[in-house]
């Protein structure tokens, strides 16, 4: 409350300077040019504390968020929708190298978030039906090519 306070003061003092000034002085041109010079004064002295003012800091009218809360809802979209994505490819993946195996299979896969922030498959639940040879067959392929050790990898199904 106190810089609300202050604020108006010096709009006081101000005004009340410009107004002296200009009681002081008679002459036409030179009462002009004070009037001028006084009316600066007085816009500069309302519009300070506009400079400092951070706009970054401020809330959005809409979504009555700042600009930081705003990034950070952004990437952590950006975050769900690429986890997303690579968890669905890699599903379908395994499906392809199901089907190259001759085997009807679904995949889940979870993800988890390297220390580069890229998302990287962490485990794959399948499910249908294989026997042991073909389960075999394809958990080969899967840890290879995907980097899984044998435990992250679980069967449901026959």
């Amino acid at each position: 409350m106190t810089a609300i306070k202050s604020y108006l003061l010096r709009l006081i003092l101000c005004g009340l300077l410009t107004g002296l000034a200009g009681a002081l002085l008679q002459g036409k041109r030179a009462g002009r040019a004070l009037r001028l010079c006084g009316g600066c004064l007085l816009i500069l002295t309302a519009l300070r504390p506009l400079l400092r003012v951070e706009l970054g800091k401020l809330p959005d009218l809409v979504t009555g968020l700042t600009q930081a809360q705003r990034a950070e809802e952004a990437k952590r979209k950006n975050d769900e929708l690429l986890r997303g994505l690579v968890e669905e490819q890699t599903a379908v993946w395994i499906a392809e190298r199901a089907k190259d195996l001759g085997l009807l299979v679904s995949a889940s896969v979870t993800t988890r978030k390297t220390e580069a922030g890229c998302f990287v498959p962490d485990a794959v639940l399948l499910r249908g039906s294989a026997s042991t040879a073909q389960r075999e067959a394809l958990n080969a392929v899967l840890c290879r090519e995907l980097g899984l050790s044998p435990e992250k990898l679980r069967w449901e199904g026959g």
